[in-house]
């Protein structure tokens, strides 16, 4: 694109929330924004930008002469812990906000002192879109007269329940601080079309500290209902066809769900187009080793392989990756398991890695392409953490899901995947705490279940059809995307 054409392009600044379940849905939206002619800033915080950066080393140039990839300063030290989302939080809305004012009005200098004034030559910023989890920072765009929009990445359904919090406090399914107060089951709909839902397990429950607890509830009601109140356009990375409960109640007046635009699901990886300034889909925080993956199940028969994954947050203890490791050597299966750095305390027991050694089927990596592996025809099935974009890229690649929730949204998702859809099994029979370990057998016997189940097969495949048409054609949530980028082009 001409210089000329690229000052003059609308110029959209996105911001995730700084995690990296967020940061990659946000990555495909920069991708279709681009797609479509505009201009794009990515904003990171500068401890996420670095990973980033260093994980796509090697790789096509991240940034494109439409893309400008930036960080900001997050508030916290360069040793402090960024897992503690609590403090992060109350960090990031003191310090970043003043780093965003400058990057609207042209006038940001990064911690290298490097400037843009002309918007590294994208032209001033025309629109923004941020997380809803980042929604203080519509602030800036509004006194500035920008169209703005947010953008849910989780499902429709925990953001109902984030937003409806004030109903659930008045129906005393939740005290003022969102801890769960005695419930027949512990369980309630938030409206008569909605799945029941457990309330110990709330996105901001079950996070092993009652003050972290109540910390986060009240930063994810208070930025949801901002997000509700100052955003021109909500969005969210589903499909109706996935959550109809949510989307054939969201124009009732009655409802307790803000009407929410389903835009996915957002592809995750690395996407080919024919476009001659195209680039790779960045924004994982691990280098993936996609050469050695995908060899790996090329080898392997069709239907086959056991794909274990849990995210980018999950810590698991040394017994748990034991009896984990065990299973899947019992099961007899080849297997693909990533082993992310701190997954757990410490370094993978030398016991578990000989083991995966001696048995000759399995390979552990340290991150994946996920998309491109649950995308192989050996994939039998996959072992997931239950995160949103893992839900999403399971059903839409046709996979069977094994559950084993870790924390946040994780458990809510668990139950629609189980109860709701039926394409996959809980790990634990029975609920498991943080201490508790499943054995070897359980795992292994769950494992059989959901590999020999065809109705959860047949299930899923019903879903990944769903999926592909609500993103292609006339599908609606390709409509909705469309829609939005020519509202805020304007």
């Amino acid at each position: 694109m001409a210089a000329a054409d690229e000052a003059t392009a609308p110029h959209a600044l996105l911001l995730p929330y700084p995690a990296q379940g967020h940061v990659i849905p946000f990555m495909e939206l920069a991708h279709r924004l681009l797609d479509a002619g505009f201009a794009v800033t990515f904003v990171n915080t500068e401890f996420n930008h670095r990973r980033v950066v260093t994980a796509a080393a090697g790789s096509p140039p991240a940034s494109s002469e439409r893309l400008r990839l930036v960080g900001v300063a997050d508030g916290m030290d360069d040793g402090e812990d960024r897992d503690n989302l609590v403090r992060l939080n109350s960090t990031m809305k003191e310090a970043m906000p003043p780093q965003l004012e400058k990057l609207l009005d042209g006038e940001w200098r990064s911690a290298a002192g490097d400037g843009d004034g002309d918007g590294g030559g994208l032209g001033k910023v025309t629109c923004v879109v941020v997380d809803a989890g980042m929604s203080w920072a519509l602030d800036a765009a509004k006194r500035r007269g920008l169209p703005t929009a947010a953008l849910w990445p989780a499902s429709a359904a925990v953001f109902a329940v984030i937003v409806g919090a004030k109903k659930l406090i008045r129906d005393g399914v939740i005290d003022d601080d969102g801890a769960p107060v005695k419930l027949e089951n512990n369980t309630f709909r938030l409206a008569e079309s909605m799945a029941p839902m457990d309330a110990t397990f709330l996105a901001w429950n079950y996070m092993g500290n009652a003050d972290a607890e109540r910390m986060v509830f009240h930063y994810l009601t208070t930025t949801a209902w901002a997000a509700v109140a100052n955003a021109d356009v909500l969005l969210c990375n589903t499909f109706a066809d996935l959550e109809p409960d949510i989307f054939s109640t969201t124009h009732h007046h009655s409802s307790p769900v803000p009407t929410i635009l389903p835009i996915g699901p957002l592809r995750t990886w690395r996407r080919s187009t024919t476009a001659s300034d195209d680039v790779p889909v960045v924004g994982h925080f691990w280098r993936a080793d996609d050469e050695a993956c995908l060899s790996f199940l090329d080898a392997q028969p069709h239907g086959s392989v056991v794909y274990v994954a849990f995210g980018s947050l999950t810590v698991m203890s040394p017994a748990q990756l034991q009896e984990l490791a065990l299973a899947l050597v019992a099961s007899g299966r080849p297997f693909l398991w990533v082993f992310r750095p701190g997954l757990t305390c410490g370094e993978l027991p030398t016991a578990v890695r000989d083991m995966v050694r001696h048995h000759g089927k399995g390979k552990l990596v340290e991150w994946a392409p996920q998309e491109s592996v649950l995308a192989h025809k050996a994939i039998g099935c996959f072992v997931t953490h239950c995160g949103w974009n893992s839900t999403l890229e399971g059903i839409r690649n046709g996979a069977p899901l094994l559950c084993w929730p870790y924390f946040t949204d994780q458990f809510t998702n668990q139950t629609y995947i189980c109860d709701v859809w039926k394409v996959g099994l809980r790990v634990a029979s029975v609920a498991v705490g943080r201490e508790g370990v499943v054995a070897k057998e359980e795992i292994v016997e769950r494992l059989e279940s959901l590999l020999g189940d065809g109705g959860i097969k047949e299930r899923v495949n019903r879903l990944k059809d769903l999926a592909e048409s609500s993103m292609s054609g006339e599908g609606r949530s390709l409509k909705n995307l469309n829609a939005f980028m020519e509202s805020i082009r304007k």
